[in-house]
């Protein structure tokens, strides 16, 4: 038995000698690198699900933006920045999520040896497409905090990057862009369907996705430089823009979880009722008979009753009108730029005096039409005609005019629900209760961890935007 042991450990100790320890010391589950297109696909993914997420420790937009009431804790509906620490979140998931892979992905990328037209071609695409969604990243940051990290950022050799003036981030973003548009070809390959979630590897929908961003980085410097905002809306318009909804830039779900709409997994998976119709957005609905309610909106209330829970206050859930039955589908798509707005920018741009094309008018009937169609919500026609609809008659300048139907039309934008109203200054949001009309904030806090981690720089950057929360044009 002693010699049958030895022997045993004789094969163990010879095995032990001779076997490749790289490999039993390889973890095969968790990959020591990753393919730059992988990478590419987690950022997207990442981006856009907090893009669309209603979750009050992530996305608050949608509350921001007036379109929906809280029930038993309103606190987000009052500002409340600290308890969820919703500014941290929306920072950590940009620059680790979203920027980091991006910018790791395009190194992989870059580094690739690839020979022949057609390689390169599509190796050029992919790089292209990376920077238009690292410009989108950086213009959502820029819109949510106004100064930001930016010549010093995803280094990290260096953990207190200081803030970059939020025009001149803005202003090479748009630089980068105009850059990566002029490389897209539509003639060549990109990504692969399986690598692209966005746009599932069409590279004529990823060109004017690009120049549908440039007309909205366009118009969010019109008040800034003026000559530069109309040089970059004709330019985008020249080289094509989002022009029907099958077209929209959106990431599109399917109906098994992991894998389902972020607000269906608010709204349903989460077994919460938190939220319901806010009445800002519904009395402003209700005065114009909006066409649009059955499909925001559910019928809890009745055959055409909507009640909006007041904004900014605990609501009874069972008391207001729910969120309707397209919001509570768990394969409805993640829009984040649309038909209906690429058509309310070109309006704005017309009254603006820049030459896009078409008619104020036209463009805003178009946006209308747009959203009616987007949301399932029949013929826009007898909204149209309503004498406070129709763009010759409605109430208050063009800005009053655009401002309030864009913002009716990104009813599941929350972000740019609540930049239209920086950026127009609309009439018609509510003031919680105990605050005033300037207490409505224009942009987040800074994150708390980086005024722990990078305070001087966070004071810095706090100091140059002033105490205001950032003036409404973003700058």
């Amino acid at each position: 038995m002693k010699s049958i042991y030895i022997l045993f450990l004789l094969i163990i100790v010879s095995y032990c000698s001779t076997a490749d320890f790289d490999s039993l010391n390889t973890d095969s589950k968790n990959p020591a690198s990753v393919p730059g297109e992988t990478l590419f696909t987690n950022a997207t993914e990442r981006f856009y699900q907090i893009l669309n997420s209603a979750n009050v420790n992530n996305n608050v937009c949608r509350l921001y933006a007036q379109y929906w009431a809280q029930t038993t804790y309103p606190d987000e509906s009052q500002y409340n920045m600290i308890t969820r620490r919703n500014p941290d979140n929306w920072f950590t998931r940009l620059y680790r999520d979203v920027l980091k892979d991006l910018d790791a992905s395009k190194t992989i990328i870059e580094a690739q040896s690839v020979a022949g037209e057609s390689a390169i071609k599509t190796k050029a695409n992919k790089l292209a497409i990376i920077e238009v969604n690292v410009v989108h990243a950086y213009a959502t940051l820029v819109d949510l905090f106004g100064d930001v990290p930016y010549s010093e950022a995803l280094d990290f050799s260096n953990p207190s990057p200081k803030y970059d003036d939020a025009k001149t981030v803005y202003f090479d973003i748009i630089s980068r862009l105009d850059v990566a548009i002029n490389t897209l070809n539509p003639d060549f390959n990109g990504f692969s369907s399986s690598e692209d979630l966005i746009n599932q590897g069409d590279m004529q929908k990823w060109l004017k996705a690009a120049n549908s961003l440039k007309l909205r980085l366009a118009m969010r410097i019109a008040d800034i430089d003026a000559v530069k905002s109309a040089e970059m809306a004709k330019s985008a318009v020249a080289g094509g823009v989002i022009s029907s909804n099958s077209e929209n830039l959106s990431l599109d779900y399917i109906v098994t979880p992991p894998y389902t709409n972020p607000v269906y997994e608010d709204l349903v998976l989460s077994g919460r009722n938190d939220f319901v119709g806010a009445n800002t957005l519904i009395d402003k609905m209700n005065t114009l008979k909006d066409g649009r309610r059955n499909s925001f909106f559910d019928s809890n209330m009745g055959a055409d009753v909507f009640v909006g829970g007041v904004y900014g206050s605990a609501n009874t859930y069972n008391q207001a009108s729910h969120l309707g039955s397209l919001l509570n589908t768990p394969d409805n798509a993640g829009t984040v730029i649309s038909y209906s707005e690429v058509e309310f920018l070109l309006a704005e741009a017309i009254e603006r005096g820049f030459d896009v094309g078409g008619t104020a008018a036209g463009h805003y009937e178009n946006g209308i039409k747009a959203s009616f169609e987007e949301w399932g919500a029949g013929s826009a026609d007898v909204y149209l005609a309503n004498a406070d609809v129709a763009y010759a008659t409605a109430s208050g300048n063009w800005k009053q005019k655009i401002g309030t139907q864009k913002w009716i039309a990104l009813f599941n934008n929350g972000l740019e629900g609540w930049t239209v109203w920086r950026m127009l200054d609309f009439e018609g949001f509510n003031v919680p209760e105990g605050l005033t009309y300037q207490d409505i904030p224009v942009r987040f806090i800074y994150s708390i961890g980086e005024a722990t981690l990078n305070g001087a720089n966070v004071k810095a950057a706090g100091a140059a935007i002033g105490e205001t929360l950032q003036p409404r044009n973003c700058f």
